[in-house]
């Protein structure tokens, strides 16, 4: 009987403990918050005019009834965002480079998490790329609580480069699965470029882009040194090497213009001309359907493959393009044409700018031919094109 009474006590204290936290989780007192708190950064670079991005407004758990909140912008908080971030060198983002879809919002009863705010940017190539400006954005009000210290949110713009981020393709290469192949097939005249920063050449032959044994761009050979770049036709007679070397750790933008007509290919390396030399191979087929290329299947259009495995490239890479027309002298020498062009451009057939971080990499041309490397890249931090002391 004592012992039965024992357990009973414990019982009852255990009983008593629990509900005791469920009530303190029943009762306190619930707050409205920004779901984020961190600064989100929005680079301006002079080719970008306008942005958009979102918010919501949390709460800790739901209400029975809607709750009613207000926002606003107020430029008073950049002080507290120079304490918390120790920085004294920033300024409030002007006016007119801004708009709020909405300055009311609520919460439905139900539920923890309002609908999305939009904030709209505008004219933002206009600000200067040497300043930083903050949007600081905070809960005004609200018909419960507001938790002081998650109530603001800031936008801040810091002055980019053309290109703040590149693929490293060691090990690694990248394919199409053409869903527009026609737009790179039957190509009389073409324009191929690339930016690249080589790290080695340590392959005997180590691969740009294009096809093995149709239309390739490689470095090394027989006979040719590793850090060569080659032409590759469809026979050794129609290779054409380049005898320049290709420095390490520099960047270098590569363009290949071919007109099959006049039996003709160009190289510019970094807008200088370094081969004009007779090529006659006919049209190229640069869009054959993706395969492995195992058991028989035809060649195929790869960066940073071709042949086997052991032809991968080291080098980081970016801006990856092809026209269907020979780009002249004066287009591929254009003011940051190595680091940028209108993805609407004339003959601009496909497009892997390679500069987002992201493994699906978009074809910023109109044909959505988007590419997919072999394994997941490592993505690298730039400042293209380097700005001068």
């Amino acid at each position: 009987m004592k012992l039965q009474k024992s357990y009973s006590i414990i019982l009852g204290l255990l009983i008593s403990v629990f509900t005791g936290c469920n009530d303190d989780t029943e009762n306190f007192s619930n707050n409205i918050f920004m779901s984020s708190t961190t600064p989100e950064n929005i680079l301006v670079k002079s080719n970008i005019e306008s942005d958009e991005r979102t918010f919501q407004v949390e709460m800790a758990k739901p209400e029975a009834t809607d709750v009613e909140f207000t926002i606003k912008v107020d430029p008073s908080l950049i002080s507290t965002y120079k304490a918390i971030y120790y920085t004294n060198d920033v300024e409030e983002l002007p006016e007119k480079h801004y708009s709020l879809s909405t300055t009311t919002g609520k919460i439905q009863a139900g539920s923890v998490i309002s609908a999305p705010i939009t904030v709209s940017f505008t004219a933002i190539n206009q600000l200067n790329i040497d300043k930083v400006y903050i949007l600081p954005i905070t809960v005004n009000s609200a018909s419960i609580n507001i938790l002081a210290s998650s109530r603001t949110f800031y936008y801040v713009f810091k002055g980019a480069s053309l290109i703040n981020k590149v693929a490293n393709i060691k090990e690694n290469n990248i394919y199409i699965d053409w869903k527009n192949p026609e737009v790179v097939n039957n190509l009389n005249t073409l324009t191929a470029e690339a930016l690249i920063r080589p790290h080695s050449f340590n392959n005997a032959i180590s691969t740009l882009m294009g096809i093995e044994g149709k239309f390739l761009f490689r470095f090394g050979d027989n006979d040719v040194p590793k850090n060569h770049l080659q032409i590759a036709g469809t026979s050794s007679q129609t290779n054409i090497h380049i005898e320049r070397d290709v420095p390490l750790e520099e960047w270098l933008h590569i363009a290949i213009t071919y007109d099959a007509s006049a039996k003709n290919l160009k190289a510019y390396y970094n807008g200088e001309l370094v081969t004009d030399s007779r090529m006659d191979i006919g049209a190229i087929d640069w869009g054959i359907p993706h395969s492995d290329e195992s058991n028989g299947k035809p060649r195929c259009f790869w960066i940073g493959y071709s042949y086997n495995n052991e032809r991968w490239l080291d080098a980081d890479i970016a801006e990856v393009r092809i026209w269907n027309r020979v780009l002249s002298e004066e287009e591929i020498n254009a003011q940051d044409h190595a680091y940028d062009v209108d993805p609407n451009s004339k003959g601009l057939v496909a497009y892997w700018k390679l500069n987002d971080g992201i493994d699906e990499i978009k074809d910023y041309s109109v044909n959505g031919n988007n590419a997919t490397p072999s394994s997941k890249l490592t993505w690298v931090d730039v400042s293209l094109p380097a700005k001068e002391d």
